[in-house]
């Protein structure tokens, strides 16, 4: 007889927030909450196409179902996701991103809902959004998610854990590097991939133009997908930069490239802030992280020391990335604070800690069969120690 799952995760691998991050983020979170509730009682399933069931499970998901979004309209979703959680049946609900939120307050408006925001929409998108708990990727996380209308009471914040991702042995650095045409003193740089694509590719190749045209090796990988993609194609034809420009779509799980990139760049999206967890990602990738000011990433970086905030515009992102490649033991001491910050057991115990707390706060009889499930009554107690 199968077990029915308490809780459900329901993830967005392709929608608006981290990508690949949120969903390493909600494997650790399935294993903290089955450590707490038991094996088997937690579910996880995926909306969007064939290729978001995949990213899922290369992040250490096993998704139980997924729910398309034709032509992405959320309302076309619906009656598939009520078909699905009514048959799971679950006590709670872990909804991973913005599409995610609204489409199970839609279809499940008497379940209780922990909404983990990695990205920051309005709370008038979700129905009896005052109900929800909220779990907020950081401060500046929590502060937006007021000013969108969240109720404060019902806010968290919490410090994202490091994803536990392995190098892709038959991607090594120097394959990769070769592939590029990049030298052992080059300066490559990876753009960390957005879900919207909108984030603006030529900001980036702006950025390595200046620093490939002073004097430095220079090399710019981007995820085919990025905004202004062709934009870049038809510039770097025009200024002789083709052989330093590479469109990789294994971006999409950066794990896969990471041996060969010295410095990830975290690009800011006017319209929606995708980069909350840049900087735990850029920890897990062993190369520092340069992020715009103002961004979610850059407030989680303590400058020259775990990453860079480079200053508004173009020019002030090109010249932080020069000083550090300039400098490769700087790169190295920055990437190592990173993963000492972020790999740290407080940290990852923190994580574990708040989603547990979330879940328990919307339903607290999950937990409350569990425990009572490791004791035996006391009449029971005392008539087998009598015998």
């Amino acid at each position: 007889m199968s077990v029915r799952p308490q809780i459900v995760c329901v993830t967005d691998p392709l929608g608006p927030g981290a990508g690949a991050a949120t969903l390493a983020a909600c494997a650790q979170a399935v294993r903290a909450l089955e450590d707490k509730i038991g094996a088997g009682r937690v579910e996880v399933g995926v909306l969007g196409t064939k290729l978001s069931t995949q990213l899922a499970i290369e992040c250490g998901l096993a998704p139980a179902w997924r729910v398309p979004i034709p032509c992405g309209n959320l309302r076309l979703a619906e009656p598939a996701l009520s078909r699905v959680l009514n048959h799971s049946t679950p006590s709670v609900v872990l909804a991973w991103g913005a599409r995610a939120a609204q489409l199970v307050s839609r279809t499940m408006r008497d379940t209780p809902l922990v909404v983990v925001m990695d990205a920051p929409f309005e709370s008038k998108s979700v129905i009896h959004a005052e109900l929800a708990e909220v779990l907020c990727m950081g401060d500046l996380m929590a502060d937006h998610a007021c000013a969108l209308g969240w109720l404060p009471i019902r806010i968290r914040t919490v410090l994202p854990a490091m994803p536990s991702w392995q190098q892709d042995p038959s991607h090594d650095r120097n394959s990769l590097r070769r592939q590029w045409g990049a030298t052992d003193q080059d300066c490559v740089m990876g753009v960390l991939p957005v879900s919207s694509g909108r984030a603006d590719a030529l900001f980036a190749f702006h950025a390595m133009g200046r620093v490939a045209f002073a004097g430095h090796g220079a090399h710019l990988v981007l995820d085919p997908n990025l905004g202004n993609a062709s934009g870049v194609r038809s510039i770097a034809r025009k200024l002789d930069l083709n052989a330093r420009v590479h469109f990789d779509s294994a971006l999409s799980c950066p794990w896969k490239l990471c041996s060969a990139i010295d410095v990830w760049i975290s690009l800011r999206d006017e319209h929606v802030d995708e980069s909350a967890m840049h900087h735990s990602c850029a920890a897990a990738l062993g190369a520092p992280l340069v992020a715009q000011s103002g961004s979610f990433a850059a407030a989680c970086i303590e400058h020259q020391v775990d990453g860079i905030v480079a200053g508004e515009g173009v020019n002030a992102l090109a010249f932080e990335i020069l000083q550090i490649a300039k400098n490769p033991a700087r790169i190295e001491a920055m990437a190592t604070s990173g993963r000492v910050k972020y790999a740290a057991k407080n940290v990852r115990d923190g994580f574990f800690l708040a989603i547990q707390e979330c879940v328990g706060r919307v339903c607290p009889e999950v937990f409350a069969v569990r425990e009572s499930s490791n004791f035996f009554p006391a009449d029971t107690k005392f008539a087998a120690a009598s015998t």
